[in-house]
Protein backbone atom coordinates (compact mmCIF):
# COMPACT_ATOMS: atom_id res chain seq x y z
CA UNK A 1 0.00 0.00 0.00
CA UNK A 2 3.01 2.34 0.96
CA UNK A 3 4.92 1.11 -2.02
CA UNK A 4 1.35 2.83 -4.34
CA UNK A 5 1.31 5.44 -1.85
CA UNK A 6 4.86 6.57 -3.37
CA UNK A 7 4.56 5.46 -6.68
CA UNK A 8 0.96 8.16 -7.14
CA UNK A 9 3.20 10.72 -6.06
CA UNK A 10 5.74 10.07 -8.28
CA UNK A 11 3.39 10.35 -11.14
CA UNK A 12 1.55 13.16 -9.80
CA UNK A 13 4.82 14.90 -9.49
CA UNK A 14 5.74 14.12 -13.71
CA UNK A 15 2.19 14.82 -14.85
CA UNK A 16 2.47 18.38 -13.11
CA UNK A 17 5.94 18.79 -14.34
CA UNK A 18 4.87 17.86 -17.86
CA UNK A 19 2.14 19.99 -18.16
CA UNK A 20 4.31 22.99 -17.33
CA UNK A 21 6.82 22.10 -19.51
CA UNK A 22 4.27 21.44 -22.48
CA UNK A 23 1.53 24.21 -21.46
CA UNK A 24 4.07 27.34 -21.48
CA UNK A 25 6.52 28.12 -24.28
CA UNK A 26 8.35 30.53 -21.64
CA UNK A 27 8.36 28.88 -18.44
CA UNK A 28 10.41 30.38 -15.00
CA UNK A 29 13.43 28.98 -14.05
CA UNK A 30 12.72 28.62 -10.67
CA UNK A 31 9.28 27.24 -10.93
CA UNK A 32 10.83 24.59 -13.54
CA UNK A 33 13.58 23.20 -10.94
CA UNK A 34 10.81 23.30 -7.86
CA UNK A 35 8.69 20.90 -10.62
CA UNK A 36 11.96 18.40 -11.25
CA UNK A 37 13.52 18.97 -7.55
CA UNK A 38 10.02 17.24 -6.76
CA UNK A 39 10.29 14.89 -8.92
CA UNK A 40 13.62 13.45 -7.95
CA UNK A 41 12.08 13.32 -4.36
CA UNK A 42 9.30 11.31 -5.40
CA UNK A 43 11.27 8.75 -7.40
CA UNK A 44 13.82 8.58 -4.62
CA UNK A 45 10.93 7.92 -2.39
CA UNK A 46 9.54 5.39 -4.34
CA UNK A 47 13.25 3.32 -5.21
CA UNK A 48 13.55 2.98 -1.87
CA UNK A 49 9.94 1.46 -1.10
CA UNK A 50 11.22 -1.13 -3.84
CA UNK A 51 14.64 -1.89 -2.96
CA UNK A 52 15.90 -4.91 -2.29
CA UNK A 53 19.65 -4.87 -1.17
CA UNK A 54 20.93 -2.06 1.36
CA UNK A 55 23.32 -0.72 -1.03
CA UNK A 56 20.04 0.22 -3.63
CA UNK A 57 18.42 1.78 -1.04
CA UNK A 58 21.59 3.85 0.36
CA UNK A 59 21.68 5.28 -3.28
CA UNK A 60 17.63 5.55 -3.85
CA UNK A 61 18.30 7.76 -0.25
CA UNK A 62 20.54 10.06 -1.46
CA UNK A 63 18.53 10.79 -4.75
CA UNK A 64 15.33 11.37 -2.34
CA UNK A 65 17.50 13.65 -0.51
CA UNK A 66 18.96 15.84 -4.01
CA UNK A 67 15.23 17.24 -3.99
CA UNK A 68 15.07 17.71 -0.06
CA UNK A 69 18.09 19.82 0.01
CA UNK A 70 17.51 22.16 -2.67
CA UNK A 71 13.94 22.27 -2.49
CA UNK A 72 13.65 24.88 0.23
CA UNK A 73 15.76 26.61 -1.39
CA UNK A 74 13.80 27.37 -4.23
CA UNK A 75 10.60 27.74 -2.20
CA UNK A 76 12.74 31.06 -0.18
CA UNK A 77 13.58 31.83 -4.09
CA UNK A 78 9.63 31.78 -5.21
CA UNK A 79 8.21 33.50 -1.49
CA UNK A 80 11.09 36.50 -2.05
CA UNK A 81 9.90 37.33 -5.50
CA UNK A 82 6.11 37.22 -4.63
CA UNK A 83 6.97 39.52 -2.00
CA UNK A 84 8.98 41.70 -4.47
CA UNK A 85 12.08 41.37 -1.71
CA UNK A 86 15.35 41.90 -3.04
CA UNK A 87 17.73 39.40 -1.37
CA UNK A 88 21.60 39.81 -1.72
CA UNK A 89 23.11 37.25 -3.94
CA UNK A 90 25.81 36.72 -1.25
CA UNK A 91 22.66 35.53 0.60
CA UNK A 92 21.29 33.59 -2.10
CA UNK A 93 25.51 31.41 -2.63
CA UNK A 94 25.22 31.09 1.08
CA UNK A 95 21.52 29.14 1.25
CA UNK A 96 22.94 27.26 -1.73
CA UNK A 97 26.08 26.54 -0.45
CA UNK A 98 24.85 25.15 2.38
CA UNK A 99 22.59 22.89 0.78
CA UNK A 100 25.31 22.00 -0.28
CA UNK A 101 27.08 20.91 2.09
CA UNK A 102 24.32 18.62 3.73
CA UNK A 103 24.28 17.37 0.01
CA UNK A 104 28.17 16.27 0.35
CA UNK A 105 27.61 15.09 3.65
CA UNK A 106 24.61 12.66 2.44
CA UNK A 107 26.41 11.35 -0.21
CA UNK A 108 29.11 9.97 2.24
CA UNK A 109 26.76 7.34 4.04
CA UNK A 110 27.53 4.05 3.44
CA UNK A 111 31.42 5.49 3.11
CA UNK A 112 31.96 6.70 6.74
CA UNK A 113 29.88 7.71 9.87
CA UNK A 114 29.78 11.72 9.51
CA UNK A 115 25.63 11.64 8.24
CA UNK A 116 24.44 7.83 9.20
CA UNK A 117 26.94 5.61 11.72
CA UNK A 118 24.73 2.69 10.40
CA UNK A 119 22.21 1.63 8.46
CA UNK A 120 19.63 -1.27 8.26
CA UNK A 121 17.63 -2.48 5.73
CA UNK A 122 13.92 -3.16 6.79
CA UNK A 123 10.87 -4.51 5.21
CA UNK A 124 7.54 -4.47 6.27
CA UNK A 125 3.95 -4.63 4.96
CA UNK A 126 5.33 -4.56 1.14
CA UNK A 127 7.76 -1.60 1.27
CA UNK A 128 11.52 -1.37 2.44
CA UNK A 129 12.81 1.86 4.83
CA UNK A 130 16.27 2.20 6.75
CA UNK A 131 16.70 1.97 10.02
CA UNK A 132 18.98 4.92 10.80
CA UNK A 133 21.25 5.58 13.45
CA UNK A 134 22.16 9.63 13.00
CA UNK A 135 26.29 10.75 12.93
CA UNK A 136 27.60 13.91 13.75
CA UNK A 137 26.49 16.25 10.83
CA UNK A 138 23.09 15.20 10.47
CA UNK A 139 21.82 18.15 12.56
CA UNK A 140 22.71 20.17 9.57
CA UNK A 141 19.42 18.92 7.66
CA UNK A 142 16.96 20.22 10.38
CA UNK A 143 18.97 23.03 11.03
CA UNK A 144 18.70 23.94 7.41
CA UNK A 145 14.75 23.13 7.81
CA UNK A 146 14.57 25.26 10.91
CA UNK A 147 16.19 27.94 9.02
CA UNK A 148 13.88 28.22 6.33
CA UNK A 149 10.88 28.00 8.13
CA UNK A 150 11.75 30.89 10.28
CA UNK A 151 12.45 33.20 7.08
CA UNK A 152 9.63 31.76 5.26
CA UNK A 153 7.15 33.16 8.04
CA UNK A 154 9.04 36.18 8.42
CA UNK A 155 7.81 37.02 4.85
CA UNK A 156 4.54 36.12 5.88
CA UNK A 157 4.14 38.83 8.52
CA UNK A 158 6.23 41.01 6.21
CA UNK A 159 3.42 40.73 3.54
CA UNK A 160 0.46 41.28 6.05
CA UNK A 161 2.10 44.44 7.09
CA UNK A 162 2.71 45.63 3.61
CA UNK A 163 -0.67 44.30 2.16
CA UNK A 164 -1.99 46.93 0.43
CA UNK A 165 1.78 46.56 -1.97
CA UNK A 166 1.45 43.03 -1.60
CA UNK A 167 -1.62 40.73 -3.16
CA UNK A 168 -3.96 39.53 -0.26
CA UNK A 169 -3.93 36.06 -2.29
CA UNK A 170 -0.18 36.17 -2.40
CA UNK A 171 -0.06 36.06 1.29
CA UNK A 172 -2.68 33.37 1.22
CA UNK A 173 -0.77 31.47 -1.41
CA UNK A 174 2.66 31.90 0.70
CA UNK A 175 1.01 30.93 4.32
CA UNK A 176 -0.18 27.38 2.43
CA UNK A 177 2.72 26.45 0.60
CA UNK A 178 5.17 27.34 4.14
CA UNK A 179 2.69 25.55 5.77
CA UNK A 180 2.27 22.28 3.64
CA UNK A 181 5.98 21.91 3.56
CA UNK A 182 6.56 22.40 6.79
CA UNK A 183 4.05 21.14 8.87
CA UNK A 184 4.44 17.50 6.97
CA UNK A 185 8.21 18.09 7.89
CA UNK A 186 7.43 18.63 11.45
CA UNK A 187 4.24 15.86 11.73
CA UNK A 188 6.24 13.64 10.68
CA UNK A 189 9.33 14.03 12.82
CA UNK A 190 7.05 14.08 15.88
CA UNK A 191 5.03 10.91 15.24
CA UNK A 192 8.20 9.27 14.26
CA UNK A 193 6.05 7.97 11.23
CA UNK A 194 7.43 4.89 9.01
CA UNK A 195 5.86 6.53 6.03
CA UNK A 196 7.51 9.78 4.48
CA UNK A 197 4.67 12.76 4.27
CA UNK A 198 7.17 15.41 3.08
CA UNK A 199 6.52 14.79 -0.56
CA UNK A 200 2.62 15.26 -0.10
CA UNK A 201 3.63 19.03 1.16
CA UNK A 202 5.41 19.40 -1.82
CA UNK A 203 3.18 18.44 -3.96
CA UNK A 204 0.22 20.08 -2.39
CA UNK A 205 2.83 23.08 -2.63
CA UNK A 206 3.53 22.65 -6.36
CA UNK A 207 -0.36 22.75 -6.57
CA UNK A 208 -1.30 25.68 -5.04
CA UNK A 209 1.73 27.46 -7.52
CA UNK A 210 0.15 25.73 -10.45
CA UNK A 211 -3.12 27.68 -9.51
CA UNK A 212 -1.50 30.71 -9.57
CA UNK A 213 1.36 30.59 -12.09
CA UNK A 214 -0.41 33.46 -14.08
CA UNK A 215 -0.44 35.87 -11.36
CA UNK A 216 3.10 34.76 -10.39
CA UNK A 217 4.18 35.73 -14.14
CA UNK A 218 2.25 38.81 -13.70
CA UNK A 219 4.35 39.88 -10.97
CA UNK A 220 7.47 38.90 -12.50
CA UNK A 221 6.44 41.05 -15.53
CA UNK A 222 5.64 44.03 -13.40
CA UNK A 223 8.94 43.51 -11.91
CA UNK A 224 10.78 43.28 -15.03
CA UNK A 225 8.85 46.68 -16.34
CA UNK A 226 9.75 48.19 -13.17
CA UNK A 227 14.00 47.41 -13.46
CA UNK A 228 13.40 48.71 -17.12
CA UNK A 229 11.67 51.74 -16.68
CA UNK A 230 12.60 52.92 -13.48
CA UNK A 231 15.45 54.75 -14.69
CA UNK A 232 13.59 56.28 -17.59
CA UNK A 233 12.35 59.83 -16.86
CA UNK A 234 8.56 61.06 -18.24
CA UNK A 235 7.37 56.84 -18.33
CA UNK A 236 5.02 55.57 -16.40
CA UNK A 237 3.45 52.62 -16.01
CA UNK A 238 0.20 50.65 -14.85
CA UNK A 239 -0.09 47.23 -14.88
CA UNK A 240 -3.87 45.69 -14.64
CA UNK A 241 -5.10 41.84 -15.23
CA UNK A 242 -7.52 41.26 -17.07
CA UNK A 243 -10.53 41.91 -14.88
CA UNK A 244 -8.98 45.20 -14.32
CA UNK A 245 -7.74 44.39 -10.65
CA UNK A 246 -5.01 46.56 -9.64
CA UNK A 247 -0.98 44.42 -9.79
CA UNK A 248 1.46 47.85 -9.75
CA UNK A 249 2.38 50.74 -11.16
CA UNK A 250 5.54 53.26 -10.66
CA UNK A 251 6.28 56.13 -8.48
CA UNK A 252 6.24 58.46 -11.66
CA UNK A 253 2.84 57.78 -12.46
CA UNK A 254 1.16 57.86 -8.94
CA UNK A 255 2.42 61.55 -8.55
CA UNK A 256 0.73 62.43 -11.52
CA UNK A 257 -2.71 60.68 -10.70
CA UNK A 258 -2.24 60.62 -6.85
CA UNK A 259 -5.40 58.10 -6.50
CA UNK A 260 -3.49 54.95 -7.40
CA UNK A 261 -1.78 55.30 -3.70
CA UNK A 262 -5.24 54.12 -2.90
CA UNK A 263 -5.60 51.56 -4.99
CA UNK A 264 -5.16 47.78 -3.35
CA UNK A 265 -3.46 45.26 -5.03
CA UNK A 266 -5.40 42.45 -6.22
CA UNK A 267 -8.66 44.58 -6.20
CA UNK A 268 -10.72 46.04 -9.21
CA UNK A 269 -9.71 49.53 -9.78
CA UNK A 270 -12.34 51.83 -7.51
CA UNK A 271 -14.74 53.64 -9.50
CA UNK A 272 -14.38 57.65 -9.75
CA UNK A 273 -14.97 60.51 -11.73
CA UNK A 274 -10.64 61.42 -11.81
CA UNK A 275 -9.32 61.37 -15.58
CA UNK A 276 -7.55 58.50 -15.42
CA UNK A 277 -10.56 56.53 -14.56
CA UNK A 278 -12.82 57.93 -17.02
CA UNK A 279 -10.45 58.10 -20.01
CA UNK A 280 -8.71 55.11 -19.36
CA UNK A 281 -10.13 52.51 -16.90
CA UNK A 282 -13.63 52.56 -17.40
CA UNK A 283 -13.07 51.80 -21.07
CA UNK A 284 -11.08 48.74 -20.00
CA UNK A 285 -14.02 47.75 -17.76
CA UNK A 286 -16.11 48.02 -20.73
CA UNK A 287 -14.50 46.59 -22.62
CA UNK A 288 -14.09 49.20 -25.19
CA UNK A 289 -11.67 48.94 -28.03
CA UNK A 290 -11.36 52.87 -28.99
CA UNK A 291 -9.61 52.94 -25.16
CA UNK A 292 -7.07 50.48 -26.57
CA UNK A 293 -5.33 52.18 -29.44
CA UNK A 294 -3.12 55.21 -28.86
CA UNK A 295 -4.59 58.30 -27.62
CA UNK A 296 -3.51 61.07 -25.83
CA UNK A 297 -5.17 62.28 -22.58
CA UNK A 298 -4.36 65.65 -20.67
CA UNK A 299 -3.72 65.75 -16.63
CA UNK A 300 -2.70 68.27 -14.22
CA UNK A 301 -1.64 70.71 -17.85
CA UNK A 302 0.30 67.78 -18.94
CA UNK A 303 -0.24 65.59 -21.76
CA UNK A 304 0.48 62.12 -21.69
CA UNK A 305 0.69 59.48 -24.85
CA UNK A 306 -1.24 56.47 -23.69
CA UNK A 307 -0.38 53.21 -24.76
CA UNK A 308 -3.03 50.41 -24.00
CA UNK A 309 -1.41 46.80 -24.50
CA UNK A 310 -2.87 43.02 -23.63
CA UNK A 311 -0.05 40.96 -21.61
CA UNK A 312 0.56 37.42 -22.62
CA UNK A 313 3.05 34.65 -21.26
CA UNK A 314 3.89 31.96 -22.82
CA UNK A 315 0.24 30.37 -24.35
CA UNK A 316 -1.41 32.68 -22.10
CA UNK A 317 -2.59 35.28 -24.86
CA UNK A 318 -4.41 37.54 -22.31
CA UNK A 319 -3.88 38.09 -18.70
CA UNK A 320 -3.69 41.32 -17.70
CA UNK A 321 -3.23 45.25 -19.35
CA UNK A 322 -0.24 47.23 -19.40
CA UNK A 323 -0.73 50.61 -19.61
CA UNK A 324 1.68 52.95 -20.56
CA UNK A 325 2.22 56.77 -20.32
CA UNK A 326 5.04 58.90 -21.78
CA UNK A 327 4.47 62.41 -20.97
CA UNK A 328 4.12 64.55 -24.37
CA UNK A 329 4.06 68.36 -22.74
CA UNK A 330 6.94 69.47 -24.48
CA UNK A 331 5.82 67.93 -27.90
CA UNK A 332 2.02 68.66 -27.66
CA UNK A 333 2.72 72.68 -26.79
CA UNK A 334 5.67 72.35 -29.85
CA UNK A 335 2.45 70.57 -32.09
CA UNK A 336 -0.46 73.13 -30.69
CA UNK A 337 2.55 76.30 -31.60
CA UNK A 338 2.95 74.46 -35.52
CA UNK A 339 -0.97 73.49 -35.66
CA UNK A 340 -1.38 77.56 -35.20
CA UNK A 341 0.79 78.35 -36.93
CA UNK A 342 -0.50 76.25 -39.81
CA UNK A 343 -3.52 76.84 -39.41
CA UNK A 344 -3.04 80.49 -40.06
CA UNK A 345 -1.15 79.84 -42.78
CA UNK A 346 -3.66 77.45 -44.18
CA UNK A 347 -6.24 80.37 -43.93
CA UNK A 348 -3.82 82.65 -45.97
CA UNK A 349 -3.19 80.10 -48.43
CA UNK A 350 -6.49 79.15 -48.85
CA UNK A 351 -7.93 82.84 -49.44
CA UNK A 352 -5.17 83.21 -51.85
CA UNK A 353 -5.53 79.71 -53.55
CA UNK A 354 -9.64 80.77 -53.72
CA UNK A 355 -9.39 83.48 -55.51
CA UNK A 356 -6.72 82.06 -57.91
CA UNK A 357 -9.61 79.60 -58.93
CA UNK A 358 -12.40 81.98 -58.98
CA UNK A 359 -10.08 83.66 -62.18
CA UNK A 360 -9.40 80.66 -63.27
CA UNK A 361 -13.08 79.88 -63.08
CA UNK A 362 -14.31 83.12 -64.61
CA UNK A 363 -11.28 82.98 -67.03
CA UNK A 364 -12.75 79.62 -68.88
CA UNK A 365 -16.46 80.79 -68.44
CA UNK A 366 -15.51 83.67 -69.80
CA UNK A 367 -13.90 81.86 -73.15
CA UNK A 368 -17.14 79.75 -72.88
CA UNK A 369 -19.42 83.00 -73.48
CA UNK A 370 -16.62 84.14 -75.90
CA UNK A 371 -17.10 80.78 -77.89
CA UNK A 372 -20.15 81.29 -77.53
CA UNK A 373 -20.59 84.97 -78.75
CA UNK A 374 -19.32 83.48 -81.83
CA UNK A 375 -21.89 80.98 -82.06
CA UNK A 376 -24.87 82.48 -83.80
CA UNK A 377 -26.94 79.46 -82.54
CA UNK A 378 -26.70 78.80 -79.14
CA UNK A 379 -26.91 82.20 -77.15
CA UNK A 380 -27.28 81.05 -72.82
CA UNK A 381 -26.50 77.57 -74.12
CA UNK A 382 -23.45 77.57 -71.57
CA UNK A 383 -25.17 78.96 -68.36
CA UNK A 384 -28.96 76.66 -69.14
CA UNK A 385 -26.86 73.70 -69.53
CA UNK A 386 -25.33 73.93 -66.66
CA UNK A 387 -28.17 74.68 -64.61
CA UNK A 388 -29.91 71.66 -66.34
CA UNK A 389 -26.64 68.99 -65.11
CA UNK A 390 -26.83 70.55 -61.53
CA UNK A 391 -30.60 69.84 -61.65
CA UNK A 392 -30.04 66.30 -63.05
CA UNK A 393 -26.84 65.57 -60.40
CA UNK A 394 -29.30 66.66 -57.61
CA UNK A 395 -31.74 63.94 -58.51
CA UNK A 396 -28.86 61.43 -58.99
CA UNK A 397 -27.52 61.87 -55.65
CA UNK A 398 -31.11 60.07 -54.45
CA UNK A 399 -29.85 57.27 -56.75
CA UNK A 400 -26.09 56.42 -55.44
CA UNK A 401 -27.13 52.56 -54.72
CA UNK A 402 -28.23 52.28 -58.25
CA UNK A 403 -25.60 53.99 -60.02
CA UNK A 404 -22.33 54.38 -57.66
CA UNK A 405 -21.86 58.06 -57.82
CA UNK A 406 -20.59 59.54 -55.30
CA UNK A 407 -21.68 62.96 -54.33
CA UNK A 408 -17.79 64.18 -54.96
CA UNK A 409 -18.11 63.11 -58.49
CA UNK A 410 -21.57 64.31 -59.27
CA UNK A 411 -20.55 67.54 -58.00
CA UNK A 412 -16.96 67.38 -60.37
CA UNK A 413 -19.22 66.88 -63.35
CA UNK A 414 -21.39 70.35 -62.63
CA UNK A 415 -18.49 72.35 -62.29
CA UNK A 416 -16.97 70.65 -66.01
CA UNK A 417 -20.76 71.60 -67.47
CA UNK A 418 -19.41 74.99 -68.52
CA UNK A 419 -16.44 73.65 -70.48
CA UNK A 420 -18.32 70.76 -72.75
CA UNK A 421 -17.95 73.27 -76.17
CA UNK A 422 -14.41 75.27 -75.18
CA UNK A 423 -13.46 73.13 -78.15
CA UNK A 424 -15.55 75.54 -80.54
CA UNK A 425 -13.28 78.04 -80.11
CA UNK A 426 -11.21 76.34 -82.75
CA UNK A 427 -14.43 76.17 -85.50
CA UNK A 428 -14.07 78.59 -88.57
CA UNK A 429 -16.30 81.45 -87.80
CA UNK A 430 -17.98 80.42 -91.24
CA UNK A 431 -18.83 77.12 -89.85
CA UNK A 432 -19.63 77.96 -86.13
CA UNK A 433 -21.94 80.79 -87.62
CA UNK A 434 -23.62 79.46 -90.00
CA UNK A 435 -27.96 79.61 -89.94
CA UNK A 436 -28.14 76.60 -92.31
CA UNK A 437 -27.52 72.49 -92.54
CA UNK A 438 -24.41 71.87 -92.56
CA UNK A 439 -22.20 70.13 -96.02
CA UNK A 440 -20.41 67.25 -94.69
CA UNK A 441 -17.12 69.36 -94.93
CA UNK A 442 -18.47 71.51 -92.37
CA UNK A 443 -20.38 69.15 -90.50
CA UNK A 444 -16.85 67.30 -90.30
CA UNK A 445 -15.13 70.34 -89.40
CA UNK A 446 -17.61 71.02 -86.65
CA UNK A 447 -17.15 67.70 -85.00
CA UNK A 448 -13.15 68.51 -84.29
CA UNK A 449 -14.96 71.06 -81.16
CA UNK A 450 -14.80 67.69 -79.54
CA UNK A 451 -11.00 66.97 -79.97
CA UNK A 452 -10.65 70.36 -79.31
CA UNK A 453 -12.05 70.96 -76.38
CA UNK A 454 -10.89 68.51 -74.60
CA UNK A 455 -7.41 69.25 -75.83
CA UNK A 456 -8.13 73.26 -74.04
CA UNK A 457 -9.18 71.88 -71.22
CA UNK A 458 -6.06 69.87 -70.47
CA UNK A 459 -3.68 72.76 -71.03
CA UNK A 460 -5.62 74.99 -69.03
CA UNK A 461 -6.27 72.60 -65.92
CA UNK A 462 -2.94 70.41 -65.77
CA UNK A 463 -1.40 71.52 -62.55
CA UNK A 464 -4.10 73.54 -61.49
CA UNK A 465 -7.03 71.33 -60.77
CA UNK A 466 -6.65 67.87 -59.01
CA UNK A 467 -6.51 65.26 -61.59
CA UNK A 468 -10.43 63.89 -60.81
CA UNK A 469 -11.63 67.01 -61.88
CA UNK A 470 -8.95 67.41 -64.75
CA UNK A 471 -10.22 63.91 -66.55
CA UNK A 472 -14.34 64.30 -65.75
CA UNK A 473 -14.09 67.93 -67.28
CA UNK A 474 -11.75 66.15 -70.46
CA UNK A 475 -14.40 63.22 -70.49
CA UNK A 476 -17.27 65.91 -70.83
CA UNK A 477 -15.48 67.58 -73.67
CA UNK A 478 -14.20 64.99 -75.87
CA UNK A 479 -17.38 62.50 -75.35
CA UNK A 480 -20.46 64.37 -75.31
CA UNK A 481 -21.53 63.76 -78.57
CA UNK A 482 -20.81 60.05 -78.55
CA UNK A 483 -24.18 57.90 -78.69
CA UNK A 484 -25.95 55.17 -76.60
CA UNK A 485 -25.88 53.13 -80.57
CA UNK A 486 -21.91 54.06 -81.36
CA UNK A 487 -23.16 56.31 -84.14
CA UNK A 488 -21.73 59.34 -82.55
CA UNK A 489 -18.60 61.14 -82.60
CA UNK A 490 -15.33 61.77 -82.49
CA UNK A 491 -14.70 57.78 -81.53
CA UNK A 492 -18.17 56.20 -82.10
CA UNK A 493 -18.19 54.47 -78.89
CA UNK A 494 -21.15 52.66 -77.49
CA UNK A 495 -23.02 51.75 -73.75
CA UNK A 496 -21.05 51.73 -71.13
CA UNK A 497 -17.74 52.23 -73.60
CA UNK A 498 -18.53 56.24 -72.82
CA UNK A 499 -17.68 57.92 -69.51
CA UNK A 500 -20.91 58.73 -67.36
CA UNK A 501 -19.79 62.30 -67.17
CA UNK A 502 -19.88 62.45 -70.99
CA UNK A 503 -23.58 60.41 -71.52
CA UNK A 504 -24.80 63.05 -68.07
CA UNK A 505 -23.75 66.04 -69.98
CA UNK A 506 -25.18 64.62 -73.64
CA UNK A 507 -28.79 64.47 -71.74
CA UNK A 508 -28.84 67.83 -70.40
CA UNK A 509 -27.03 69.30 -73.92
CA UNK A 510 -29.68 67.49 -76.49
CA UNK A 511 -32.69 68.83 -74.18
CA UNK A 512 -31.44 72.24 -73.88
CA UNK A 513 -31.09 72.66 -77.65
CA UNK A 514 -34.53 70.87 -78.12
CA UNK A 515 -36.56 73.60 -75.74
CA UNK A 516 -34.55 76.84 -76.68
CA UNK A 517 -35.15 78.98 -80.12
CA UNK A 518 -32.38 78.52 -82.37
CA UNK A 519 -31.95 80.61 -85.88
CA UNK A 520 -33.13 77.48 -87.83
CA UNK A 521 -36.34 76.74 -85.84
CA UNK A 522 -38.48 77.15 -83.20
CA UNK A 523 -38.40 75.79 -79.65
CA UNK A 524 -39.92 72.47 -79.15
CA UNK A 525 -42.88 72.47 -76.34
CA UNK A 526 -41.95 70.82 -73.21
CA UNK A 527 -44.31 67.59 -74.28
CA UNK A 528 -42.50 67.68 -77.72
CA UNK A 529 -38.91 67.62 -75.88
CA UNK A 530 -39.93 65.15 -73.25
CA UNK A 531 -41.61 62.63 -75.78
CA UNK A 532 -38.20 63.03 -78.50
CA UNK A 533 -36.18 62.16 -75.43
CA UNK A 534 -38.05 59.26 -74.43
CA UNK A 535 -37.81 57.53 -77.96
CA UNK A 536 -33.98 58.40 -77.96
CA UNK A 537 -33.54 56.28 -74.86
CA UNK A 538 -31.30 53.45 -75.88
CA UNK A 539 -29.95 55.25 -79.07
CA UNK A 540 -28.65 58.22 -78.70
CA UNK A 541 -29.23 57.93 -74.59
CA UNK A 542 -28.25 55.85 -71.49
CA UNK A 543 -31.61 54.35 -70.82
CA UNK A 544 -31.13 54.30 -67.14
CA UNK A 545 -29.88 57.67 -66.81
CA UNK A 546 -32.78 58.58 -69.14
CA UNK A 547 -35.10 57.33 -67.04
CA UNK A 548 -33.89 59.40 -64.11
CA UNK A 549 -33.42 62.29 -66.32
CA UNK A 550 -37.20 62.46 -66.93
CA UNK A 551 -37.95 62.18 -63.42
CA UNK A 552 -36.30 65.91 -63.58
CA UNK A 553 -39.45 67.43 -65.69
CA UNK A 554 -41.02 69.84 -63.37
CA UNK A 555 -37.92 71.04 -62.01
CA UNK A 556 -36.73 71.59 -65.47
CA UNK A 557 -39.65 73.52 -66.78
CA UNK A 558 -39.70 75.58 -63.76
CA UNK A 559 -36.05 76.55 -64.36
CA UNK A 560 -36.84 77.21 -67.90
CA UNK A 561 -40.17 79.15 -67.52
CA UNK A 562 -38.62 81.50 -65.15
CA UNK A 563 -35.57 81.66 -67.65
CA UNK A 564 -37.63 82.81 -70.51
Amino acid sequence: MVTWFYLIALLIAVIMTGTILVKNKKVDNAFVLFCVLLTINCAGRYWMAISQTVETAILANKILYVGACYLPCVIFWVVTRLCSIKVNRYFNYFLLGYATVVMFFVLTIGHNDWYYVSVNLVRKNGFTRLIKEYGTFHFLYPVMMVMYSIMLISFVFFAIKKRREISTRTVVIMSCLCSAVFLTYLFEKLIDSEVSYLSIGYIIGMVLLMGYYDRINMYDMSANIVSSVDQMKEYGYIVLDKKCRYVSANMYIKEIFPEIEQWVVDKVVPESDSHLYRKVIRGLLDENDEIRTNRTIEANDRYFHVDVRELSYGRKKHIGYLIAFVDRTAEKKYYNAIEEYNTKLEQEVDEKTEHIVHMKDMLVLGMAEMVESRDANTGGHIKRTSEVVRIFAEKLMSCEEKFGFTKEFLKLVTKAAPMHDLGKIAIDDAVLRKPGKYTEEEYAEMKRHSVEGARIVKNILDGVEDEAFVRVAKNVAFFHHEKWNGQGYPLGKKGEEIPPEARIMALADVFDALVSKRCYKEAFSYDEAFSIMEESLGQQFDPELGKVFMECRRELEAFYDENK
